[in-house]
């Protein structure tokens, strides 16, 4: 298995050389959001399409919208 500093090498390796700070910085961020979403999938902890309506509409409602 990789290393968390072997693999922020790699990506940066992969990104562009004229490529801003802050996008090396949000990228592996963005992917290790990812890696985390779907290991959460697989555990089965997710919501249902149902679930995100109710849960929006009410938010909405407490907000006065």
């Amino acid at each position: 298995m990789k290393s968390a500093k072997q693999e922020a090498l790699e990506l940066i390796d992969t990104l562009p050389d004229d490529v801003s700070t802050g996008i090396i910085l949000e990228e592996p961020l963005f992917l290790q959001t990812i890696k985390e979403r779907i290991a959460e999938a697989d555990r089965g902890e997710t919501v249902s399409h149902e679930e995100v309506k109710k849960r929006l509409e009410a938010w909405r409602r407490s907000n006065g919208r």
